[in-house]
């Protein structure tokens, strides 16, 4: 083990950058079916949406090669609007402006929804090849482009020169229902005369290694197809395709696999027929969302040598995705990396935790400077192990090289404690390593999957923290196909069956993701895909339940600390009610009629739980997550609420103010607590230093989000290797709590409205903290709330779009009489700024658009910032 109990300060190059076209001076970027400029859309009547609501009644103006195509006029408080499909053309370039406000672009796909018939080519079921065809092009009026797909993953090239920044394209889908393609312009790379267009092929998700189960899960090889197209007044035509003709020739990578690893040589000579194998029976459409790119590269920040031969490169913190060397070969050399998150007690690298996940790499060189890497691989890791290397490693040897879906970055928060600071990182660091092609519990071991769960307790919080619409939206289709005939939603998506099905809370993200999307970006089009796939799940877990309790099922409050079980019951039959509330306000949104149905099942279900948990307002099991859950979910009832949310924090106080939660538990804790009266606890928890913690994994060195709490434990050291990850954001859910009841930024709880819209800004100073500030570029506009600390009193910040409701919520206690808004005595204002007094004490004012800042003075403010003697600083 290689401990480090500081706290780390990694610079990324080139981490995080959006991939976002600039707008013209004075506008925003606008988005089109939730990307910055797409090529290839094939949704139909895309949505064209800027993050700000119009003021006034507003002009979108569509155009073509500069002329105009379509004029709409949209109402004041918009922020999107759909284009008419039937106006638009296949791989035809738009742009689209509104009115000095914003302005966006995209190009259209094929628009022949599963209509793909160029012939396939069949690859390795291990190697990596690389498939050729040659073709005359004759310029012409037009435009060229590239459309490519394929059952593994491909990269293209056009006259020996790579097309595009894509990775492990087209992705992972469920290969029984669809795959995606690409689409790439040719226009200004194509030569007059002879061009050739070359096809690296490897197994990928198809037919290699995948969640455990070896490889060919899906198939014995994997297939590539691709068409150049050209678009003229005339339409689009084909002018050249994947066929009998093309040859196929050694790439020199004999073994590519995702999970296992890549080895890279020098090609053999020799050309032998492609061949052509049968075309798959499943829709090929445009991919909907962001694709895999490189997304930084970082370098080794020190090399070790813990035996002769073997050298170790710490790369300083734990990233996902490959290694690039840099090697001065003065003879031939076989150089082995081996990739870990941990090291042994020796310093070599620990491999324990990957399972059957080798992620090997080899480079075999002849004499001579070589920079070489992987394509077709894909790791997690913290440590590169190196053999084979000739002489000694330096750290500028070698770089790590990260992949991920490349979401725009749309949320800050900043904080006055490092350690802190260095959590967001983490959380972050984990969001980015999690999410290549679909969203995965991790990134090392042989399992690798898109667990439920983890992205639907995660999901707020990278939401505010990354742009996951079309990601998510593109994800949830994955789920839909997954889903059984009799209703029940798989634990993985895409749909692994050996993983299983109809777990509460893991098959409920068929609800609460779509419905997250529809809340932070008034996405109704993923909500109304969703609808009736929801219904279908709600109509086989009220199946299977008893006079409205759902029997305990699978996973239960996974990984939760302590001795005492939440029970399994409760947790399904509340998940249940949770989704019944749901998918009516899903129905009330879409228009359709089946709201009071769902409102009447979610009652009768909530009854059941308080019969068969509740005894008045403690529930007979005493776990911290069953009260969470009861709380969060609203299944105390009213009179109740005050009572049980005061036996919750005297269980919190009776373990010692640490968490006792698992992954249903952990995401509703420190909210309740903040919600309910008990911040102060919700604060206890968090600067909790001591194991189960966030801080403990500080302590411990973390750079990314652990699985388990005690993933390492300073008594017991590792965790069972069969499941210990330190690469998984389902604990970074605490991010949402800190924009939301620390910061202070966040929309209403108790609201049903899209587009986050309906602001709820409550700030909740912490102790240890002296400042917090957090930023987020909704769908309706930047939205800002934060708080510094001084010996003078507390200032509050905010700031409000324009077109939007906010309530904001201001902890101070006592006389208002000092406080001051924009330098003028709140007291003064009270016809432009009406303020309430609550129950607690506190102020409530709904905000206009603009910025804020209120400063209330130390008399007000004195209780936030006291120390407690027990934290242990």
């Amino acid at each position: 083990m290689n401990r480090d109990s500081g706290v780390l300060d990694v610079q990324v190059s080139g981490a995080q950058t959006p991939y976002i076209r600039p707008a013209p001076p004075g506008a925003r970027a606008g988005l089109t079916c939730g990307l910055a400029d797409p090529v290839g859309v094939d949704e139909p009547s895309p949505r064209l949406s800027w993050d700000a609501r119009t003021t006034a009644a507003a002009t979108v103006v569509l155009s073509a090669d500069g002329r105009e195509v379509w004029r709409s006029c949209v109402p004041a408080g918009s922020h999107g609007v759909d284009v008419p499909d039937e106006l638009l053309t296949p791989l035809t370039p738009y742009a689209w402006e509104v009115e000095g406000l914003a302005a966006g672009a995209f190009t259209t796909g094929l628009r022949a929804r599963g209509a793909w018939d160029a012939p396939w080519l069949p690859g390795d079921p291990e190697a990596g090849v690389s498939l050729r065809g040659t073709f005359t092009w004759r310029p012409a009026p037009g435009r060229a482009w590239l459309a490519a797909t394929a059952l593994g993953v491909y990269r293209a090239l056009l006259n020996g020169a790579r097309l595009g920044e894509e990775e492990l394209a087209p992705g992972w889908t469920d290969y029984g229902h669809r795959t995606r393609y690409r689409l790439l312009e040719l226009t200004d790379l194509l030569v007059p005369g002879q061009n050739e267009l070359e096809l690296w092929l490897a197994p990928g998700w198809y037919a290699g290694h995948v969640a455990g189960g070896g490889p060919r899960r899906y198939g014995d090889r994997p297939a590539v197809s691709a068409q150049v197209l050209v678009r003229d007044d005339d339409g689009p035509r084909r002018v050249f395709a994947t066929d009998a003709a093309w040859t196929r020739r050694d790439l020199g990578r004999p073994r590519a696999d995702l999970v296992m690893g890549e080895t890279v040589q020098a090609p053999a000579e020799g050309t032998a027929p492609a061949g052509t194998t049968s075309a798959p029976e499943i829709l090929v459409e445009a991919d909907p969302a962001p694709p895999v790119r490189v997304i930084g590269t970082m370098p080794a920040v020190s090399v070790t040598e813990p035996a002769p031969g073997v050298q170790v490169a710490d790369f300083g913190r734990n990233v996902v995705g490959r290694v690039r060397l840099r090697v001065d070969a003065p003879g031939p050399v076989r150089i082995v990396v081996r990739h870990g998150e941990e090291l042994t007690a020796t310093g070599r690298l620990y491999t324990d935790n990957l399972r059957t996940a080798d992620q090997r790499d080899e480079f075999v060189l002849d004499a001579g400077s070589h920079v070489v890497e992987p394509a077709f691989t894909l790791h997690g890791f913290r440590y590169a192990e190196v053999t084979g290397w000739p002489g000694a490693l330096r750290p500028d040897d070698l770089e790590a090289v990260l992949l991920s879906s490349a979401l725009a970055v749309t949320g800050s928060l900043t904080v006055s404690d490092p350690a802190v600071r260095q959590l967001v990182a983490n959380i972050g660091a984990s969001a980015d390593g999690n999410l290549v092609s679909v969203p995965t519990d991790c990134p090392q071991r042989d399992e690798r999957t898109g667990w439920t769960a983890d992205i639907s307790v995660f999901g707020s919080t990278l939401s505010f923290l990354r742009h996951t619409q079309a990601f998510l939206s593109g994800w949830v289709t994955t789920l839909i196909d997954g889903q059984r005939a009799d209703g029940a939603v798989p634990h993985v998506a895409p749909v692994l069956p050996e993983y299983g099905y109809d777990s509460p809370v893991w098959s409920d993200a068929l609800v609460e993701v779509p419905w997250l999307l529809w809340r932070r970006y008034g996405d109704d089009r993923t909500l109304r895909r969703a609808y009736d796939p929801m219904r279908r799940w709600a109509a086989y877990c009220l199946a299977q339940s008893d006079d409205g309790l759902r029997p305990g099922r699978a996973l239960g409050d996974w990984l939760a600390p302590g001795t005492v079980e939440t029970p399994r019951s409760l947790i399904a039959t509340a998940a249940l009610a949770r989704s019944l509330r749901l998918i009516a306000h899903a129905a009330a949104v879409l228009g359709e009629p089946h709201a009071p149905e769902y409102d009447e099942a979610a009652a009768r279900v909530s009854d059941a739980f308080r019969r068969a948990f509740l005894d008045g307002p403690r529930l007979r099991t005493q776990t911290q997550t069953g009260y969470a859950v009861a709380l969060a979910w609203d299944l105390v009832r009213p009179e109740d609420r005050a009572a049980a949310a005061r036996a919750l924090a005297d269980l919190v106080r009776a373990d010692g103010h640490r968490l006792m939660t698992g992954f249903v538990g952990t995401p509703l804790l420190l909210p309740v607590l903040s919600e309910t009266g008990h911040h102060d606890l919700a604060c206890r928890i968090f600067n909790q230093e001591g194991y189960p913690s966030w801080r403990y994994q500080l302590r411990a060195g973390a750079t990314t989000m652990w699985e388990r709490w005690d993933a390492w434990h300073h008594r017991y050291g590792l965790q069972t290797p069969s499941m210990n990850s330190f690469n998984h954001y389902a604990y970074g859910c605490v991010g949402d709590w800190l924009f939301r009841h620390v910061a202070g930024l966040g929309d209403d709880p108790r609201g049903t409205g899209g587009g986050f819209g309906e602001l709820l800004l409550r700030p909740g100073p912490v102790p240890l903290l002296r400042q917090a500030h957090a930023r987020y570029a909704s769908a309706s506009g930047a939205v800002e709330s934060g708080w510094r600390a001084g010996p003078d009193g507390v200032q509050f910040t905010f700031a409000v779009p324009e077109g939007v409701t906010a309530r904001a919520v201001l902890p101070v206690r006592g006389a208002w009489d000092g406080m001051t808004v924009n330098g003028t005595f709140l007291m003064g204002l009270n016809e432009q700024l009406p303020t309430t007094r609550l129950a607690d004490g506190g102020c409530a004012l709904d905000l206009p658009p603009g910025r804020w800042s209120f400063t209330a003075p130390a008399a007000a403010t004195s209780h936030l910032l006291q120390e407690w003697d027990d934290l242990g600083r």
